[in-house]
């Protein structure tokens, strides 16, 4: 947007100039194989002109190629790219590394077969639902950052299993954190989505 003032014979032009355009894929991550990653960054985009379209490529794996953070499950590791565009047709392109791993000796079937997970995305409290408080002697609850660093770790009693367990931890930053629920031998994890 440009616009003139005259000022005693002269003309003064000023520029209203969005910030530029940028994207932002997320972070490079290692996940098991059989696990699932939430892509993209908290925005995804920024700068421009709002009213962002999203591309995701490559779409195999993913459960919605136009979302700002979609899910993605690869079977091998793989480089997404994410292409923005704004209201003013200008583009901007970020990648993003997700690494498959065997990851040997932890359970590879997802939370989603024996555990619910919800409010997810939340503000930090959310309840997991499903577990079999006869079977259970405890279970620790995990939040894993991006970066590896384990920034909450809470013991639950079975008693609190009946109806689900309640977990605060809505001191946490915004982003993505791994899950993991370990129950006695077992370890689950799923992707959790704090706003």
């Amino acid at each position: 947007m440009v616009t003139g003032v005259a000022l005693q014979g002269q003309i003064v032009l000023s520029f209203n100039q969005p910030a530029e355009l940028a994207a932002d894929a997320g972070q490079d991550t290692l996940i098991c194989k059989n696990h699932s990653v939430v892509l993209g960054g908290y925005p995804s985009a920024t700068g421009g002109v709002p009213g962002y379209v999203y591309l995701w490529s490559p779409v195999d794996g993913l459960d919605n190629p136009t979302s700002p953070n979609p899910e993605a499950l690869p079977s091998t590791s793989t480089t997404y790219r994410l292409t923005v565009t704004d209201q003013n047709g200008c583009q901007a392109v970020s990648e993003v590394q997700i690494n498959v791993d065997q990851c040997l000796g932890i359970d590879d079937r997802p939370i989603s077969e024996t555990l619910a997970v919800f409010p997810n995305p939340s503000d930090g409290r959310f309840t997991i639902a499903g577990i079999n408080q006869t079977l259970v002697k405890s279970i620790s609850i995990e939040l894993i950052s991006r970066l590896g660093l384990v920034v909450f770790q809470q013991e639950y009693p079975p008693a609190n299993t009946r109806t689900g367990i309640e977990v605060d931890a809505g001191e946490l930053d915004p982003g993505v954190y791994l899950l993991r629920v370990v129950i006695q031998d077992k370890v689950l994890s799923k992707n959790l989505i704090i706003r």
